[in-house]
């Protein structure tokens, strides 16, 4: 089985909270009192955890498929089963056509190979996990393009998908930060 542990978000710069210039911080997915977190949003068994670090949406595709069907999500990670890779486990390891037909399937429409941002496997361009915010079909979308909240691409409350926030239920808004769900968080 393989790890891909998905890219940090965003990087913050907070005193109050101990993060400091360069480190990463978790979006806010629940509220801690008295040693208490209470995990948003209430009710959502796929966040969870001591301090509700644990986000197994980040498991889903758009469609609501963990890990592409080919894995199982552990703590928002996907552990892919044996011949199947990828942040999703959407890439098959196995391939059953030329390096020429792959290539061809991989153009961009400027003519390079996945928008010069990543490799081809099987016809499929397989963007650069150096640039964690690199994605779309053809490694061609920015996902820093998003709107932000609080510093945060998508609030931390959905999933950036070339340049447009893709809200997790409840949540609405163009960076996904109104909350709609029957209990506020």
């Amino acid at each position: 089985m393989h790890y891909y542990p998905p890219p940090p978000q965003t990087e913050r710069k907070h005193t109050t909270t101990g993060v400091q210039k360069g480190q990463t911080q978790t979006p806010p997915r629940g509220k801690c009192e008295c040693g208490r977190c209470t995990c948003y949003p209430p009710g959502d068994s796929r966040v969870y955890g001591k301090t509700c670090e644990c986000d197994d949406r980040r498991c889903e595709d758009l469609e609501g498929v963990v890990c592409g069907g080919h894995g199982t999500c552990s703590c928002g990670h996907c552990v892919c089963e044996n011949g199947w890779f990828g942040k999703l486990c959407q890439h098959q390891q196995k391939c059953n056509m030329t390096e020429e037909q792959s290539k061809s399937l991989c153009e961009s429409a400027d003519g390079s190979l996945c928008s010069g941002k990543g490799s081809c496997h099987c016809g499929k361009c397989i963007c650069s996990a150096e640039e964690w915010y690199i994605s779309g079909e053809f490694c061609d979308c920015d996902d820093r393009d998003c709107d932000k909240h609080d510093g945060l691409i998508c609030t931390g409350n959905g999933i950036c998908s070339c340049g447009n926030c893709e809200c997790w239920d409840g949540w609405n808004g163009n960076a996904c930060e109104i909350w709609l769900g029957t209990e506020y968080p």
